[in-house]
């Protein structure tokens, strides 16, 4: 499926400026915030995984702390180093994502930039249909075909009244 037609691609999450922050954190005070061993984070460099070495950045800038809290907060959660290759192998280079703009959607194996609150409201409603189809969910397709009909009454009233 070509993301450039559904919108959701996840280099739209991708942060690309070198923009400074007021009150610049260190790459270890931002490990200790998202439960980073310290080590790791070095690691993560020496294995190509961060495009900086945290062991000689003094601050970071919005676009690194990004990158380390994005790659960390996966290692933090579990990701070993064949789940790191699994997850990002398709992600470009350095992995400068907000981790709160994206997700992996795992049935697709890929990474799918979040809808911002009603950016997309058909394609947010034609995902819930059919997630709402393949469930089964009778019930509440049935209610929402009840909800159609009476807007579509209300929209469109019949001559008759």
């Amino acid at each position: 499926m070509n993301r450039a037609h559904t919108g959701d691609d996840p280099e739209h999450a991708r942060v690309s400026a070198m923009q400074g922050f007021l009150f610049p954190q260190s790459p270890r005070a931002a490990c200790d915030e998202i439960g980073l061993n310290w080590w790791a984070a070095l690691k993560l460099h020496e294995d190509g995984w961060l495009s900086f070495n945290p062991g000689t950045t003094p601050q970071l800038d919005e676009s690194t702390d990004a990158e380390l809290r994005f790659v960390g907060s996966l290692v933090g959660a579990g990701c070993d180093a064949g789940l790191l290759r699994q997850l990002l192998g398709d992600l470009p280079k350095p992995y400068r994502y907000r981790g709160s703009r994206i997700y992996y959607d795992w049935s697709a194996r890929r990474w799918r930039l979040l809808p911002g609150p009603q950016s997309q409201p058909e394609a947010v409603f034609s995902d819930w249909l059919e997630s709402l189809v393949a469930e089964g969910d009778v019930g509440r397709l049935e209610d929402l075909k009840d909800q159609i009909t009476e807007a579509l009454e209300s929209a469109h009233p019949s001559k008759d009244s």
